[in-house]
């Protein structure tokens, strides 16, 4: 079966190179579904339920202003958890692109670095477009929604996330047979993560164990360094940025490990 050997940065880059060509000839129509959701939730919660709460809003913030930079880091997770899961089955299952491409020099490893990088690359992608929506739709309101210039340090942060997102999404993707159980894994690690990391009300003031259970989980960081970065960083942002790096190199090599079993044991 042989030991896991450390990602080749040409080869990985290869595989990175291969899903932007396909990209850019398909990009307007990938695009659009997850350009417009985060839009959607941007304007029934910010500005629809955002008129019902209570007049100087979250942490003094305008309830828009608190959930726009957390939609950030769940746009950058659902592109990441998508590319991850049902566009990594296909090419590893269905259309056994991954056996294709290591009858080249190109290993396993290289194919796994590669996938991460590209997943986080189109996290970045889509996280990025919506950076600029937000911006621009807070010239029009009058009332700038991302107001700090820290906020040009979100797209890379947004790549780290979706390689973060990736990782886990790789990992699952590497123990199903069938394409049929993402359900779960969006039932019931993705969905939760959204609804209870901080996008839409601070898990803090739940009771107890709720907001240390939340402190664990990886959206809750992204959202964290999102809204620290649109707003004005203070230091704790370094923790969360550490936790995120932390848990990525963490897990990386799992997913790893065992597709390298898959493909060649």
């Amino acid at each position: 079966m042989g030991a896991v050997r450390v990602p080749s940065p040409r080869g990985a880059f290869r595989v990175w190179q291969r899903n932007v060509t396909i990209f850019r000839k398909y990009w307007k129509s990938i695009m659009f579904p997850n350009f417009i959701e985060p839009l959607l939730y941007l304007a029934a919660l910010g500005l629809g339920l955002g008129a019902f709460i209570q007049q100087g809003g979250i942490n003094g913030q305008s309830y828009i202003h608190y959930i726009a930079p957390g939609l950030l880091a769940s746009n950058a997770m659902f592109a990441a958890s998508f590319e991850s899961t049902f566009n990594t089955f296909v090419k590893f299952e269905i259309n056994k692109i991954y056996d294709a491409i290591i009858t080249t020099p190109i290993n396993v490893e290289d194919v796994v670095a590669g996938e991460y990088l590209w997943a986080g690359t189109r996290a970045a992608l889509y996280g990025t477009a919506f950076l600029v929506v937000l911006t621009i739709l807070g010239f029009a309101f009058g009332e700038p929604l991302i107001t700090s210039l820290w906020a040009v340090l979100i797209p890379p942060m947004l790549l780290v996330i979706g390689v973060m997102f990736s990782v886990m999404g790789t990992l699952f993707t590497s123990l199903i047979r069938r394409i049929d159980f993402y359900a779960y894994y969006f039932t019931l690690v993705v969905t939760p993560l959204f609804l209870f990391s901080g996008i839409f009300f601070p898990v803090e003031e739940f009771p107890a164990p709720v907001p240390q259970i939340a402190w664990f989980t990886p959206l809750y960081h992204a959202v964290n360094v999102c809204r620290e970065l649109a707003t004005g960083p203070s230091s704790a942002v370094l923790v969360d940025v550490a936790w995120i790096l932390a848990f990525t190199l963490a897990l990386a090599l799992v997913p790893v490990q065992i597709m390298r079993r898959r493909m060649i044991g």
